[in-house]
């Protein structure tokens, strides 16, 4: 990362493409059976998904009243470029948390952390969200938090001056 002190901008940038994808926001927001066919949310409702559903950091949910779908997105696995010394890559880490009651989007034919990894990767995989280079996807794998909220996560490289 470029010095480090990029990172928080880097967030910021991140933070500011997700929440303009009103898709992945009433997929985060409505805990319904179809949350596409909803009305789009408002630019105050999209802010307020950062800290409530989007978060800078790996969050693991504690006690939630509401079956509830999260995001946690940080930084992981810097290193010097092998190539050139004077590049770092490091990964973006997007774990993708949702509650087990309302994976399958019924009567849609859709599951809802598979349409939240499509929109993520829309908008992530092969472009400049952040460092100097596009990004480009990693990996992925299943993950299981708790008894009631399992999810993915990916990882999406990505370079920045050292």
């Amino acid at each position: 990362m470029a010095k480090f002190e990029q990172l928080n901008q880097y967030v910021t940038n991140i933070f500011s493409v997700l929440i303009e994808n009103q898709d992945l926001c009433k997929l985060l927001f409505y805990a319904v059976d179809d949350p596409l066919s909803e009305v789009d949310l408002t630019e105050d409702q999209r802010f307020e998904l950062l800290h409530t559903h989007i978060y800078p950091m790996p969050k693991i949910p504690g006690e939630q009243s509401t079956q509830s779908s999260f995001l946690s997105i940080y930084f992981d696995n810097f290193k010097l470029a092998n190539e050139n010394k004077g590049i770092k890559d490091s990964s973006l880490v997007i774990d993708i948390l949702i509650h087990n009651e309302i994976w399958n989007l019924h009567g849609t034919g859709l599951f809802r952390p598979y349409s939240i990894l499509s929109e993520i990767d829309k908008m992530v995989n092969n472009e400049r969200v952040a460092g100097i280079k596009k990004m480009g996807f990693d990996r992925g794998r299943l993950i299981r938090y708790n008894a009631d909220y399992s999810g993915y996560q990916v990882t999406y490289s990505m370079s920045s001056v050292n």
